[in-house]
């Protein structure tokens, strides 16, 4: 029944939808020996287990060296065509899609060979009436580089380690592929940057004039922040790189004043320019995430309904499925399963998936009724 929900989804990190038979797939394609030094995963049961792990860091280990079976154009469009079957088998009507170019450009792969493959990937799910957009993540963990490498590379070369493959470099290969190859692929455009990756020991303020620079040239932005780090890492998101929408968040409810500013419609440039009207912040929560990832040990008392109930405009996510244990539907299950929301609390969170999408209300207000009319035919 749950699939059946009109859905959206804003925090998918593309590279984490790699399932552990399509990573076979890829390294047979490309000679990658199982248990080898490229593909350290001997047999598919040995790649299952690894998708089991304590924290983050040792999530992130698995994730980058398993995003090494990732090499041409056509990996990346197998890796979005899989996602983009499991849209439309889960009711997803609008989906707002993270990569990490730096994962794999500074491995010497063309910014133009991951994103081609990624729109080419995601072209059926386009044709079933899905609105499908990227969002360009910046690692925090990897340089911030200086302004003038905007021009360092070209978007149709890769970098030879992640030295080059700073966020300013990586910033100019975006904003060239925009202005010359995007072109062609109108229907499945960039639209977004983010920050992800490791969040305590790279606080937000050291990408505060990459994304100013991104913002100014017309891109939506968004920030990783208050999942493993503190409040203030939310505050300075907003503050300094002034998103537009925060990722997890789940640590505002540390801080009551944070608390009520998200609570609160806000007019700053930046929001009206992503939602055409003042707005609040939203907070994509990722309730597997979560608890996968020991943010919140017991599932049970995950805050998602406490943020909901405060009215902060919370929704509900599923950031690298793959390794979590579930796509959208499965994270509506466990919030049901975990929290037992009652029907009202279900539907404004189904709602609040769609006002968080990046923009206006005239075009997310047939997705909106949608939602309202899937739950007028269940609630009591």
């Amino acid at each position: 029944m749950v699939a059946g929900i009109p859905k959206t989804v804003l925090h998918l990190h593309i590279e984490g939808s790699l399932e552990p038979e399509l990573a076979f797939v890829l390294a047979e394609r490309n000679s990658m020996a199982p248990g080898s030094q490229g593909f350290p995963y001997e047999s598919l049961d040995q790649l299952r287990a690894a998708y089991r792990f304590a924290d983050l860091g040792a999530f992130l280990d698995v994730y980058y060296a398993v995003a090494g079976v990732l090499r041409t154009e056509d990996d990346f469009h197998a890796l979005a065509e899989a996602y983009g079957r499991r849209l439309q088998a889960e009711g997803v009507r609008w989906a707002e899609v993270f990569f990490d170019p730096q994962t794999h450009t500074s491995r010497g792969i063309p910014f133009d060979t991951v994103v081609r493959g990624l729109q080419r990937g995601f072209a059926s799910a386009h044709a079933a009436g899905i609105h499908v957009a990227l969002v360009l993540c910046f690692l925090r963990d990897a340089p911030v580089g200086e302004p003038a490498e905007l021009q360092a590379a070209s978007s149709a070369d890769g970098f030879a380690s992640m030295d080059q493959a700073t966020a300013w470099a990586t910033l100019g290969q975006l904003l060239q592929h925009r202005a010359t190859d995007g072109a062609k692929v109108p229907n499945v455009p960039i639209i977004g940057i983010g920050l992800d990756s490791y969040e305590k020991p790279y606080p937000p303020e050291l990408f505060t004039d990459v994304f100013e620079h991104a913002r100014a040239r017309g891109l939506a932005a968004t920030a990783h922040a208050g999942e493993e780090g503190p409040p203030q890492f939310v505050w300075t998101s907003i503050r300094e790189l002034k998103v537009s929408r925060i990722d997890h968040g789940v640590r505002s409810t540390e801080d009551p004043e944070l608390m009520a500013f998200l609570a609160q419609e806000h007019d700053t440039p930046e929001i009206v320019a992503a939602y055409g009207r003042p707005h609040r912040i939203p907070l994509t929560v990722c309730p597997r995430s979560n608890y996968m990832l020991k943010v919140f040990p017991d599932p049970t008392r995950s805050n998602l309904l406490e943020l909901l109930d405060a009215g902060v405009l919370a929704c509900i996510h599923s950031d690298d499925p793959a390794y979590f244990g579930g796509y959208a539907s499965d994270n509506y299950l466990a919030v049901i399963d975990w929290l037992d929301p009652s029907w009202a609390q279900l539907r404004q969170l189904a709602r609040n998936g769609v006002l968080a999408a990046w923009g206006t209300d005239a075009a997310k207000q047939p997705l909106l009724d949608d939602v309202d009319a899937w739950f007028s035919r269940w609630m009591p």
